[in-house]
C-alpha cells in the first residue's frame, strides 16, 4: 500500500532531482508535485494538534518543527506555530518553496525582488543610517490568508522568496518543501532575516518596497518534534 504522503514525496524527489544536475524548468513542472499535495490532510501524517496545544508558558517555543525528510534535492516538514507565533519575514535563495495547510489558518506575506541597478541601490543606502546598510528591493505580493481546504502556495527563485507566515488565532500548521534545502555546510544557501522600511523610509515609487536584513529575531525560536506518520524511507 501506498500513502498519500510517500506518494508526494516520491513526486517531489524525482522532480527536484533535476536540479541538483543542473535541469531547469519553469513552475508548470511543478504541477504534479502540487495536485498531490493539494489532496493532503493532517491525517495523512498524522498530525495530532492536542500534540502542541499545550500550556504557553515563557519556555515553550512559539514554533515547532516536525521533520520528515531531508537530502540533497530537497527537505520536509511541518512547521507548527502556536497561538501569536510566526515564522519572521526571511528569505529562500535559489530555491523552490511549496506550503501546504494542514490545520488551523495561516496568513503569508511575500515579496519578490525587484529589478534595480546597483546604483540606485547604493543611492538608496547613502540615504539611510550605517545600521541599515543590507537593503533589497522588492515589491510586495498579495496577502493571502489559508486554511486546509485551500490549495498549496508556491514560491520559486524569482517569486514570492522572501515571507512570513503567521497564525491566525489558534495553533495553525503547514507542510513545507523545499528544493534545494538550505545548506549550512558550504554556507551556500543560508537563512537570512529581514524587517520591511518604515513607509516614510521607502522610496517614491510606490511600487518599490525595501528589506534590510537584521540578525534573527530573539523572540523567535523553534523546537522539533518527532514525525509520526507512515514510513518514507527508500524515495
Amino acid at each position: 500500500m501506498t500513502f498519500p504522503i510517500q506518494k508526494v514525496l516520491k513526486t517531489a524527489h524525482s522532480i527536484f532531482s533535476k536540479l541538483s544536475k543542473g535541469v531547469t524548468f519553469d513552475t508548470e513542472s511543478l504541477l504534479p508535485i502540487k495536485s498531490l499535495l493539494n489532496q493532503i490532510r493532517m491525517a495523512d501524517v498524522n498530525f495530532e494538534p492536542s500534540v502542541f496545544r499545550r500550556g504557553v508558558t515563557p519556555f515553550q517555543a512559539p514554533v515547532s518543527y516536525v521533520k520528515l525528510y531531508e537530502d540533497r534535492v530537497m527537505s520536509v516538514g511541518i512547521f507548527v506555530m502556536r497561538r501569536g507565533a510566526k515564522l519572521p519575514l526571511h528569505d529562500h535563495p535559489g530555491m523552490y518553496g511549496l506550503c501546504k495547510p494542514i490545520y488551523g489558518e495561516m496568513k503569508v506575506n511575500s515579496y519578490s525582488r525587484a529589478a534595480m541597478s546597483e546604483e540606485d541601490i547604493l543611492r538608496k543606502k547613502s540615504t539611510l543610517s550605517a545600521s541599515k546598510e543590507n537593503l533589497l528591493p522588492v515589491r510586495r505580493k498579495d496577502s493571502i490568508c489559508l486554511s486546509e481546504e485551500d490549495e498549496c502556495c508556491v514560491l520559486t527563485p524569482e517569486s514570492g522568496n522572501f515571507h512570513e507566515i503567521s497564525a491566525v488565532g489558534d495553533l495553525a500548521a503547514f507542510l513545507d518543501i523545499l528544493a534545494p534545502p538550505y545548506d549550512y555546510e558550504t554556507m551556500t544557501r543560508t537563512c537570512q532575516y529581514y524587517v520591511l522600511l518604515e513607509e516614510n523610509e521607502i522610496s517614491n515609487d510606490s511600487s518599490i518596497e525595501w528589506l534590510c536584513e537584521i540578525d534573527e529575531p530573539g523572540n523567535f525560536w523553534c523546537d522539533t518534534s518527532e514525525y509520526k506518520g507512515p514510513p518514507l524511507d527508500g524515495l
